[in-house]
């Protein structure tokens, strides 16, 4: 069997944009393009690997299409590689709902609900349902049991086969490569980016890849074993960080993200897992960066540290990720956001508030006293109504008068109530909030004129996001804030790695926010000392915090 080289770098350190553009650009000198194969676990991830490579000359005339079939996910890969057979989609899922209601309970994304997760989880520890059941966490798993979700299981295997409506799930595609699929015999690289994601079955399968590569630099993992965030779904650290010992001399060692102050959190934050596996890592901090860490004894109530963090966001066009361990995390980020009037999204979703509902807002009094685009009357068209104390639509036979049928050009309010449009009565309102009534935004009304207040761009995407440490892997972002919060307990080492990661996607400043609990993200809180302030003992710690939080309260 093939080795990988195993090429690992701490966060921030070219390991895509850099290293893997780099060895791309080495091998396509060699092989044709179409010879060179790189996996990702994402589609994003994949779609960044082909623009960091498409400006390269030797592929010019290879179109993106084309090289989404050698750079891709690895489920898409494998495939790929055994059958094109129609994978489980939206509409597949909807249908499964249908006959069984129970699968309703789940009000979020489709494809994050707790049955495909179990399977997922299962599949890459190796274990079959019942195996799994008994070491899971329930609890990850609400609002349904695992007994709820081992019969939901059944049903959806047995679904996904019936003749005539066969569906891939994402294990299948491996499953299908690994037991049925041949040796490709047209590859002569493999790369794997972020490889260690990778779950047991994963490995095996790039394993299976690689069978005929005859280049000994052509097998190529790259990663890092310290941000290994997914054991409970299969990923196997140990197997990384023995790959990372027996190929140390590919370490990247120059950091180009964070400054020297989070690189010293994150280090450590690491080192007991680096004590645990026998070595040391060189990781050097962005050059001319010092940055500051900054406190935050409780986000629900003010302190220095907040304030710093709030004249921060509210005086720079600098980003910010708020990042959180899970629940009830992120309710309380939200709530702080909602209090001070900060414009945010959530990471990889759109924003909170969109940008034509501020537009609205914003536009409202021009529309009254001067003159507006049609396309921006058609932006107040569905949060206005015609019934109600504010009503101001015309209403024609129960439907209003369609817009589509204006020249496109300017227009005053006056020009819309001669065409009858809007009644008169709304020239006596003087604000937007005052004639909305869609019933999503009415109770948004106060945040909205909070963050107005506050002037943010709104006009462009919010600078300020939050995210669970897993959703914010891979990100980069000036400045970060880490909750430390945690409500039941995790493997420590696990802990540690998640930490890392948490610090590492900042550049210049960060923040944390301290433990609401007895417990805390990777028992960073119960070494405050050894961490964060060293000559400071448990007890200093606690009297500063709170000679800071009462001296914000005399202020006030």
């Amino acid at each position: 069997m093939n080795e990988p080289i195993f090429t690992s770098g701490p966060p921030g350190t070219g390991k895509t944009f850099i290293e893997l553009r780099k060895r791309y650009k080495e091998f396509v000198k060699k092989y044709k393009w179409n010879e060179i194969v790189v996996l990702s676990h994402t589609n994003v991830a994949a779609m960044e690997i082909i623009k960091a490579v498409k400006t390269l000359p030797q592929l010019q005339g290879v179109t993106i299409e084309d090289l989404e079939d050698q750079i891709c996910t690895i489920h898409s890969y494998c495939r790929s590689m055994y059958v094109k057979m129609s994978k489980w989609e939206k509409e597949d899922h909807n249908k499964f709902a249908s006959k069984f209601p129970i699968m309703k309970k789940w009000k979020k994304k489709w494809d994050k609900h707790p049955l495909y997760q179990f399977c997922s989880q299962a599949h890459g520890r190796e274990m079959t349902s019942e195996q799994y059941a008994k070491v899971c966490d329930p609890k990850s798993f609400e609002p349904y049991s695992v007994k709820m979700l081992k019969n939901l299981k059944e049903e959806y295997d047995k679904f996904r086969k019936t003749p005539g409506q066969e569906r891939l799930s994402f294990e299948d595609m491996i499953d299908n490569f690994l037991f049925y699929g041949k040796e490709p015999e047209d590859i002569q690289v493999l790369m794997v980016d972020e490889a260690q994601d990778c779950s047991r079955p994963q490995i095996k399968a790039l394993h299976k890849l690689a069978t005929n590569i005859t280049d000994p630099e052509g097998y190529r993992f790259i990663g890092d074993a310290d941000q290994t965030l997914y054991q409970y779904a299969g990923a196997d650290p140990e197997y990384f960080h023995m790959l990372a010992l027996k190929h140390k001399d590919n370490e990247l060692k120059a950091g180009l993200r964070c400054c020297e102050t989070i690189n010293t959190i994150c280090k450590n934050i690491i080192a007991p897992v680096w004590k645990k596996w026998g070595y040391t890592r060189t990781w050097l901090p962005a050059g001319g960066k010092i940055g500051e860490h900054n406190f935050i004894s409780r986000i629900d109530k003010p302190c220095p540290g907040s304030f710093k963090l709030l004249q921060k966001i509210k005086n720079t066009l600098e980003t910010f990720l708020f990042v959180y361990r899970g629940v009830p995390s992120d309710d309380v980020i939200k709530t702080f956001f909602y209090k001070h009037g900060i414009d945010f999204s959530h990471v990889g979703s759109d924003p909170h508030i969109s940008r034509k509902v501020f537009r609205c807002f914003n536009t409202w009094n021009k529309f009254l006293s001067d003159k507006v685009s049609l396309q921006q009357i058609k932006e107040y068209w569905p949060l206005i109504g015609v019934r109600g104390q504010n009503g101001v639509k015309v209403n024609k036979m129960g439907e209003v008068k369609n817009l589509e049928s204006l020249i496109n050009k300017d227009y005053n309010v006056q020009e819309i109530i001669d065409l009858n449009l809007l009644k008169p009565d709304v020239l006596q309102y003087k604000n937007f909030s005052e004639v909305v009534t869609d019933t999503k935004i009415l109770p948004k009304i106060p945040f909205i004129k909070k963050v107005l207040l506050n002037n943010f761009n709104v006009e462009k995407m919010p600078r300020v996001e939050y995210g669970n440490i897993h959703q914010v892997k891979g990100l980069t972002r000036n400045n970060i804030v880490v909750d430390l919060t945690v409500t039941r307990r995790e493997d420590f080492y696990e802990g540690r790695r998640l930490g890392y990661v948490a610090y590492s996607r900042g550049e210049y400043d960060c923040w944390t926010i301290l433990s609401r609990t007895n417990m805390s993200l990777g028992g960073i809180e119960a070494n405050k000392k050894e961490i964060f302030n060293k000559g400071f003992s448990e007890e200093d710690f606690h009297n500063f915090i709170m000679r800071q939080e009462r001296e914000v309260y005399d202020r006030t």
